[in-house]
């Protein structure tokens, strides 16, 4: 979806990257999918035909996503890798490249075994690399993003309640890894929005969900972009 004319800090047009990451990908009954679908058009309207947005849904096995295995390990230069290594090296340095270019990154997930779903994992692990999105120095590593050139937005769906019962507490482990990956990139504040509670039978699923989609077009509507 290419939008035109809406200037950011870095001088350019405004681009925006929705990442979508159910691995029930198309599943529109899904709330993650529900909420990107909210979030997307909250984002459409907003811009008003200025900008760029870009969709990427991670579980789409049309979207390749290279994992980390002995070859992205093993070679680091180019000109030395073989055909195979190669056509994961140029993927990786796509996504990083979308990556450090949106200006805004809103990411939808349901949260899987207390934490973020294992192909968004390979994505970060991707985008997560060194002399791109952060560098080693000898105090140690120094990120290569801030937040005044990137602005990241989580949206995290969950059948049960984690910031609050004492019971999952414990386990709210995604929110926490994802600060900390950002972090490392130099990204320091990230917009939480939380459906949860979904599954739960005291809980009306429906409200939730409403709840949520009002909690995010009211943000996005708030942006001064």
């Amino acid at each position: 979806m290419k939008l035109q004319n809406n200037q950011t800090s870095r001088g350019g047009t405004m681009n925006i990257l929705q990442l979508m990451a159910h691995p029930d990908y198309d599943n529109q009954k899904r709330t993650a999918n529900r909420l990107a679908d909210v979030g997307l058009k909250t984002l459409q309207e907003k811009l008003n035909g200025q900008g760029i947005i870009e969709v990427l849904n991670i579980y789409d096995p049309n979207n390749f996503i290279p994992q980390v295995t002995a070859d992205t390990l093993n070679f680091n230069n180019p000109k030395e890798m073989p055909a195979e290594r190669l056509i994961k090296h140029e993927a990786q340095y796509k996504l990083i490249k979308q990556w450090k270019s949106a200006d805004y990154i809103y990411i939808y997930m349901p949260l899987h075994n207390w934490n973020v779903p294992a192909k968004f994992k390979d994505y970060l692990d991707n985008i997560l690399t060194a002399r791109e999105t952060f560098k080693y120095t000898k105090t140690g590593s120094v990120g290569l993003m801030s937040d005044e050139t990137t602005k990241i937005t989580f949206i995290l769906t969950s059948g049960s309640e984690y910031d609050t019962d004492y019971r999952y507490v414990n386990l709210d482990i995604a929110p926490q890894y994802m600060r900390g990956v950002l972090h490392m990139m130099g990204i320091n504040q990230m917009k939480l929005i939380r459906a949860q509670g979904l599954d739960m039978s005291t809980n009306n699923k429906e409200e939730i969900i409403k709840s949520a989609e009002k909690e995010l077009v009211e943000y996005i509507n708030s942006l001064s972009f």
